[in-house]
């Protein structure tokens, strides 16, 4: 069994900090294929460019290694939504 990945790299350069994560739903909406078995990974970057990559599965077939990969990626979404949490309340105490 082939375990497909897709990473959606987002281009948010200029978008508003409030407004990016409606932002990334709405373009990886668009660009995701309808008929896709695999994990759809979306990373927004601080670039104006967005742009695609499918890891090969060839490279992600080990269950170990998947299982071991996908902790690490919860444990980076966890770090990044935190970080964003901290960006917010900074942003709501300096325009008190």
């Amino acid at each position: 069994m082939e375990n497909k990945i897709i990473v959606i790299y987002v281009g948010v350069a200029g978008v508003r900090l409030e407004d990016i994560p409606t932002y990334v739903q709405r373009v990886t909406a668009k660009i995701t294929p309808q008929r896709f078995e695999g994990e759809i990974i979306c990373i927004p970057v601080q670039s104006a460019d967005t742009r695609i990559e499918c890891i090969n599965p060839v490279y992600v077939s080990d269950e170990k290694l998947i299982s071991e990969h996908t902790e690490k990626m919860k444990k980076l979404h966890e770090l990044l939504q935190f970080q964003l949490e901290q960006l917010e309340q900074i942003k709501q105490t300096t325009n008190e």
